[in-house]
This record gives C-alpha cells, structure tokens and sequence, in this order.
C-alpha cells in the first residue's frame, strides 16, 4: 500500500495545479491518470496552440460563466488571470496576447510545450506521476481514503477528484469522476454538452460553409421569452451554426427553444423603413446591389434571396410588401427551431456534474466528506470559450490545493 498527504485523481489543469500547489505546501502527492500521459485535454486546447486565459480582472471572469460565476469568486482571488501569466513567465514559458481576440497563448502557440513545462514542474517537486493507472474503487474509512487500483492500493487523508466532464471523450474524458463522486455520496447534475455547434431544423446554408460574420447579435428564444441575447462571431457549416457566438450561446439551449441570428446590425423595423426610402429615392436600383451596403458576402446574399424566392435583378421598386417583409425577417429576426446542440465528441465542455452547493467556495473542499476536494469540468461550472475554462479549472486547483493539510506522522 502506498501512502501520500494527497492524491490527485486526473491530470487535467485543475489536478495539476492542485498537485503543484500543495506539493509546494509540502505535502506528499501523487497525481493519477488513466491515459497514457497527463495533459491530454491541455494538448486540444485551442485547436493545439492553448489559449489559457482571456484579458480581464478576476471580477469580470465572473459574468462569464453564467448565474455560477459567484462559486469562482474566491478561486479567482486566489489565482487570478494575471497570477496565472506570471507562473508560466516564471517558468520560462511566457503568455502573449492575441490583440483581437482577447486570448492569451504561450509564446510558443505549443499545447505541447505548456504540457512539458507542467510535467517538469511536478516532477521538481517531487509528484509522483502515475499514468495508464485505472481506478477501480474508492472508500473512505475513518479519516483516510483508500483508492483501489489493479495495480496498487493507495493511502491518502486528502483526495481530489480532478478528472474533468464528458466533453472531447476521445481524450478520456468519460464521465468517470461523476460515478466515484456519486459513489462517495455527492448529487450530479445531468452532465450535457456545451460550447458545441447549434442544429437548427430546414438549414439552409450547406453551400456558405467557412462563411463567418464577426459580431452579429444572436438570440435564444423559448415561448417567445427571451432566453439570452449575446453578439459574437458567427461560422456557417455544412450542417450546422458555430464560431465562438454560438458556442458560447449554446451553453443555455434548453428544450424546444429557437436561435435568432440578426446578420446585420439593424432592427426589423429599420432595415424595412430604410428599403422603402430608398426604394422612393431610387427605385431603379437593384435590391441585390443594396444589400451590399451592409457587407453581407456575396454568396450569402444569393442564398438569402433564393430562400426568399426573389430575382437577383429584382429593381427595388419592383419588390413587393410581402417579399420585402420576408426579407427583412430572414435578414433581422428570422427564429429557427434548434433540433440539438452537437454532442459530447464535438463540445469543448461539459455543462453539470457535482452540484454546487455541495461543495465549499472557499476551499474546493467537499460539504459532505472531509478531505475530499472537487475542482475543475467535474463540477456543475461552464464558462465562454476564449481561455475562461482553463483559467477556472487552474484557479480552483490552486484554491484546493492551499486548503489541504499534511497529514501527521
């Protein structure tokens, strides 16, 4: 039997900087993963080049991730953005900002180079790295755990479960935490996908894939109440509505809601009475021509007005109440019925898992069982995309791993 102050269960951002920080407390730790090697949902982040964080202050993070963000108040007080650039400068592995996007990247733009400075940041302090080691059961009896693998059983007094959600399942990341969470006596909150792609019923844009918009304003609706309104960047697919915009909206889709996608900027109203006084000032100007004032791409404007069963050398004198009021909704407020959200392989997150009131803010440590610490996608807490997740689960690791004790020998 092996025997360690803590034992990290998931080698995920928020396990590794659990271990790091009470490593660096002195405690005797032992990080377990079941892949091959740590790190692996850090390697697909930000499509390989890591984006770790977003410009703000602690305060400001909080908005983004939803009626939640108050449960990561005191973790990002304790390891706030600008703490987590200042540890990978320390380590020789600074953070540069990408000016348009808001996000923060190592220098590098390498997932693997943030992974190898993680390893070896462990390793100085003496974790003990267990990788391709499966968990089979996990007990606590008195004051201590007892973590039961096929090939050791470890020893511990404080246990955290860092083993992440079920989004990138390729990755490893399974759902297992949420069994031994549950085993041990916590509530889950059905875990569903998040930051994934919308599916919308009669898409009609399969040959626009690659065709992006960069701020258009976008709304979930469900019984004509007004879920969330959000403006962000818009991607067109072949099959579906993503870009940054609609993965961050996705987050509140619920059961026979609507997405609404306003393309230009302009209100119902106004683009209507805009047509009708330019049509009384010229009304020999093509429609197809006036629409490029609101730079909309070229092929978007042929689908948008084939849909609408209108001639691309309609004069706009030519264009009747009807056609124009369809227009002007398909272009301003045409509410689409969401079929889904893409599942679990496509998602960058998980929204649910261990309820929040079970677990202290202040601490990461569980309500129900001393000494076992929850941090990281395991809990019910999803953020934005743009780095605000791994900043989460770096920030809740820190925070556990300042509010463990060392055991007594």
């Amino acid at each position: 039997m092996k025997e360690f102050d803590l034992i990290v269960v998931g080698g995920g951002p928020s396990g590794i900087f659990t271990a790091i920080t009470a490593a660096e407390n002195g405690l005797k730790v032992a990080l377990l993963e079941k892949n091959k090697r740590i790190g692996n949902k850090i390697l697909v982040a930000g499509s390989g080049k890591c984006n770790l964080t977003h410009t703000g202050k602690s305060k400001e993070f909080l908005d983004k991730y939803g009626e939640n963000g108050k449960f990561l108040k005191e973790a990002l007080n304790k390891f706030s953005p600008d703490m987590l650039k200042e540890f990978f400068g320390k380590n020789g592995l600074p953070l540069v900002l990408v000016e348009d996007s808001g996000k923060f990247f190592p220098e590098t733009f390498s997932s693997l180079d943030v992974v190898a400075l993680l390893k070896k940041k462990l390793e100085s302090l003496k974790v003990q790295i267990l990788e391709n080691i499966k968990i089979e059961n996990i007990e606590k009896i008195d004051e201590e755990f007892l973590i039961f693998t096929k090939e050791d059983t470890f020893k511990c007094k404080n246990l955290s479960l860092a083993t992440g959600g079920k989004s990138y399942p390729g990755v490893g990341t399974t759902g297992d935490g949420y069994i031994m969470a549950k085993s041990l006596g916590h509530k889950i909150i059905p875990p569903k996908p998040a930051l994934s792609p919308i599916f919308v019923k009669d898409y009609f844009f399969e040959e626009l894939s690659g065709i992006s918009f960069q701020n258009v304003k976008i709304t979930l609706w469900k019984e004509n109440k007004k879920i969330i309104e959000k403006n962000g960047p818009v991607l067109l697919t072949h099959t579906n509505f993503s870009g940054p915009g609609i993965l961050d909206n996705s987050r509140f889709v619920e059961n026979d809601s609507e997405l609404e996608i306003n393309y230009i900027g302009q209100t119902y109203e106004k683009f209507n009475k805009d047509i009708i006084e330019e049509t009384n000032k010229d009304g020999k100007k093509i429609l197809k021509k006036y629409l490029h004032q609101y730079f909309l791409p070229e092929r978007f404007i042929k689908i948008i007005l084939s849909k609408a069963e209108i001639k691309e050398d309609l004069k706009l004198a030519e264009l009747s109440k009807e056609k124009r009021e369809e227009l002007s909704k398909l272009l301003t407020s045409n509410r689409m019925e969401i079929t889904k959200v893409g599942n679990f392989e496509m998602a960058m997150v998980t929204k649910g898992g261990v309820a929040l009131e079970e677990v202290n803010p202040k601490t990461m440590e569980s309500k129900k069982i001393s000494g076992l610490y929850l941090v990281g996608e395991i809990l019910d807490i999803d953020g934005d995309t743009g780095g605000y997740n791994i900043q989460a689960a770096c920030s809740m690791g820190v925070l556990a791993g300042k509010s463990m004790k060392k055991k007594e020998r």
